[in-house]
């Protein structure tokens, strides 16, 4: 587990997980960003100074090894909501599950403090709720996580001002929630290639893939070439396919980072 340095006590916003999602069994701290997780609820979490930067973190998770971006989907709910108590990192798990059980309680709403936040879930039944707020099981994955590298990546992604490898790892780890949906896949393999494409243009980044190789060579040159092949590769390219894409992206972006960083 990467530790967060604990200075002094911080405030943090936070987002919750959906049990629609896989997830490693051990929560992974980098610098501004935490990833908590307990058998009640997942959270990923940000400091002030780490706003924006939860997609770094996950995708660093992705990339740190070709058995994370093979098991672990990344599905989380869309609101974010402010931790009323700063905390040290170390204290997320207990002061999160907390916040969430005391913003859940209708006396609190009644006391006039507050709008109940989590009733924004109200029709998000069954799977697509956590079990903190009634919902369902998590689905873990019981394996080790490659703390150093899962570092390395985050700083590396962290340090870097190329917008089209911004916009590619946005692509990716959007790629990975949406494949949470089966019914999503074509929409999910269109972000897929859209992360390919800007990736192909990241100066110093080539593929050693020769499936990622081929794949970027039909999407052709122009931009309008790209839409119409996009379109139609999203609609061919099956489930198998389509998972090996994603893990052979997130290799060749390991790759790329780790030799550049």
């Amino acid at each position: 587990m990467a530790s967060l340095p604990e200075q002094q006590a911080t405030e943090w916003r936070y987002r919750l997980m959906s049990p629609m999602g896989v997830y490693p069994k051990c929560d992974i701290h980098v610098e501004e960003v935490s990833l908590v997780v307990s058998d009640n609820f997942i959270s990923i979490a940000n400091s002030e100074s780490g706003k924006g930067k939860e997609v770094l973190l996950k995708a660093a998770i992705l990339c740190s090894s070709v058995a994370a971006s093979n098991t672990f989907k990344f599905y989380a709910f869309p609101n974010y909501h402010h931790l009323l108590d700063p905390c040290l990192a170390s204290q997320l798990t207990e002061y999160l599950e907390l916040d969430i059980l005391q913003k859940h309680a209708a006396e609190y709403a009644e006391l006039g403090e507050t709008v109940p936040e989590f009733d924004w879930y109200e029709n998000a039944k069954g799977a697509s709720l956590p079990p903190v707020l009634g919902g369902t099981d998590y689905i873990f994955v019981d394996q080790d996580v490659d703390a150093v590298s899962i570092q390395r990546l985050y700083q590396a992604l962290s340090e870097s001002h190329c917008v089209k490898l911004s916009g590619a790892i946005r692509a990716l780890v959007q790629t990975n929630a949406l494949s949470c949906h089966n019914q999503f896949r074509q929409e999910a393999c269109g972000l897929l290639l859209d992360g390919l494409r800007l990736l192909e243009e990241v100066d110093g980044f080539q593929s050693e893939s020769a499936q990622l190789s081929t794949v970027l060579a039909q999407l052709g040159d122009s931009a309008e070439d790209y839409l119409i092949s996009r379109q139609q590769m999203s609609q061919d390219i099956g489930p198998i396919d389509f998972h090996r894409l994603f893990v052979q992206s997130c290799t060749q972006l390991r790759k790329y980072l780790l030799s550049h960083s």
